[in-house]
């Protein structure tokens, strides 16, 4: 972690993703040497190669269905502006995880209804996009026939993936009637020939239905194992029902199943135990604790909240920025944790605060921060309800898919609004007083955005950066003093495009800030605030055991 003067955090432009495709080779380590590759496609040579790609992708296939990872899918449909590029109409998001049985399904975490269900059927139909075309058909090439007998194999050029050296493979179908094929390019690295790229898309798709094209990076999460952790789909040639962007992560890898709560423990010991009304308060702070501790392991070992790390170290620097030059000494240590969700939020539990990935991805700059981290100490400093489910052991142990739906830490109105003045009044007496307008900023730029994303602006946990209909936002008060918004203005940067900040192990699910640097603003289409841009994963390979 790198400090400023005054113990500030290192949140610096330097080292953010300021443009979209601009700064794609830079990032990727694109070292591609032009012409065709140095193998006869029917050289010896060459069909020794393929045939150990495909023999290492049968393994792969065969490795991938011993996981259970958790993925989130956000799709942002657009619509053509001319000064602006793409613009943002509506989205559609899912989180939860992929079960690799027979065949792949997709388990939700999102508490749904029928009615939910019944009101996405319209729009399901009429934009023909399936969540799997975005996580599930680019896992694998061909699950059926990736062989020589149902496909040409035509190597194009060695070229580097980051610190990988990989070959790159054109393949085709040999019969493009037959099963599902794939048509696109592969990257293969270059010492077991597994594959770590795929670009293209499928062909017959089902009446009524298309296939997307899509650009899969898999990373050598562990000796000898490459697995699928990002995925990006944009079409801008379909029409304006069918113009979108679309993302895909997959992490938490090494998240192992919740084992089954035995009967008699589910019964009355846990979750249906009351609390006296009237505690001391040592046995209330006791209790508040517990359920701090029970509610994060819980979420950490569904894979939902980041392992303590580096980053939490930087937001709690802020948050100590804020402490102390408000003299808020009595209060206890406090920390800070990181939701692993691309959905806008922030909430308080006992003495933790946490925020969203997504959220810090956005954030321009320091003083932004310090404004979200603001008004969750106005909650901290104030006194807090005790959820007896939480603090009691056993209570927050339900499967992972049911767990979004029985926790929640939303605040009322009331609350919302005390904290929003308590933070306002900690911002101005802090090192970030003289950088408001900046955050004011940011809070008008995702009001105007968040009524055509309201699933990237839909909390889960917590309380959101807007709220009602009428999308109130928070910390309203630091507007009146912002600069008026200029989306066509290229030195006024009011937000960030998603993934900017934050890239996380799709083993393990710690997270770290990015070192890709910063590219200028050349047109009004580059700032994309709030908007999905492609990610090219910096590929290394660990070594051997």
């Amino acid at each position: 972690m790198r400090i400023l003067h005054g113990g500030r955090a290192a949140w610096l432009l330097p080292f953010l993703v300021l443009a979209s495709p601009l700064l794609l080779p830079l990032y990727g380590g694109d070292h591609s040497k032009t012409g065709k590759a140095d193998l006869p496609p029917e050289s010896p040579e060459a069909l020794s190669i393929i045939k150990t790609i495909i023999a290492t992708e049968k393994q792969y296939d065969t490795q991938l269905r011993k996981y259970s990872p958790r993925v989130e899918t956000y799709v942002e449909y657009d619509q053509g502006d001319t000064d602006l590029g793409d613009v943002p109409r509506k989205d559609a998001y899912f989180l939860g995880r992929l079960r690799f049985t027979a065949n792949t399904k997709e388990v939700s975490f999102i508490p749904d209804t029928f009615w939910d269900w019944l009101r996405r059927r319209p729009e399901m139909f009429m934009e023909h996009l399936h969540l799997n075309e975005f996580a599930v058909e680019p896992l694998v090439v061909d699950e059926n026939n990736f062989d020589r007998e149902h496909y040409i194999f035509e190597p194009v050029r060695w070229e580097y993936l980051g610190d990988v050296r990989c070959l790159a493979i054109d393949v085709h179908p040999r019969k493009q009637s037959e099963g599902r094929p794939f048509i696109g390019r592969i990257w293969v690295e270059e010492h077991d020939y597994a594959i770590v790229r795929l670009n293209g898309t499928r062909l017959n798709p089902r009446v009524g239905d298309l296939y997307v094209h899509f650009d899969c990076w898999r990373e050598n999460l562990q000796p000898g194992i490459w697995l699928p952790v990002y995925i990006f789909s944009h079409e801008s040639d379909l029409g304006d029902r069918l113009r979108y962007k679309a993302e895909t992560r997959l992490w938490g890898y090494n998240v192992k199943p919740l084992a089954p709560t035995p009967a008699h423990a589910t019964s009355d010991t846990h979750r249906h135990r009351k609390l006296p009304k009237d505690m001391p308060p040592d046995e209330t702070q006791r209790l508040q604790l517990a359920e701090e501790n029970n509610v994060l392991k819980r979420l950490e070992k569904a894979g939902l909240i980041a392992p303590p790390g580096p980053v939490d170290q930087v937001l709690q620097t802020v948050v100590t920025n804020l402490v102390i030059t408000n003299h808020l000494d009595k209060l206890p240590p406090l920390h800070c944790r990181v939701l692993l969700t691309s959905s806008f939020e922030s909430f308080s539990i006992s003495n933790t605060i946490v925020l969203s990935r997504g959220l810090i991805d956005v954030l321009p700059d320091e003083a932004s921060l310090a404004m979200i981290l603001a008004h969750e100490l106005g909650h901290v400093s104030s006194p807090q309800k005790l959820n007896p489910q939480y603090a009691l052991a056993g209570g927050a142990d339900v499967p992972d898919e049911k767990l979004l739906a029985t926790m929640d830490f939303t605040r009322n109105r009331q609350d919302e609004l005390a904290a929003d003045a308590k933070g306002t009044e900690y911002l101005k007496n802090s090192p970030y007083k003289d950088n408001l307008g900046q955050a004011g900023l940011f809070l008008e730029a995702a009001a105007a955005a968040a009524r055509r994303a309201p699933h990237l602006f839909g909390p889960h946990l917590g309380n959101g950066l807007t709220e009602g209909s009428n999308k109130m936002i928070r910390m309203a008060a630091l507007t009146t003093g912002a600069p008026a918004l200029a989306p066509k203005n290229v030195d006024q940067l009011a937000a960030l495009p998603l993934g900017s900040r934050i890239q996380v192990n799709a083993w393990d699910g710690t997270i770290a800030f990015t070192d890709r640097k910063a590219v200028p603003i050349l047109a009004p289409s580059e700032k994309m605030s709030f908007q999905v841009t492609p990610i090219i994963p910096y590929l290394k390979t660990l070594p051997s055991p």
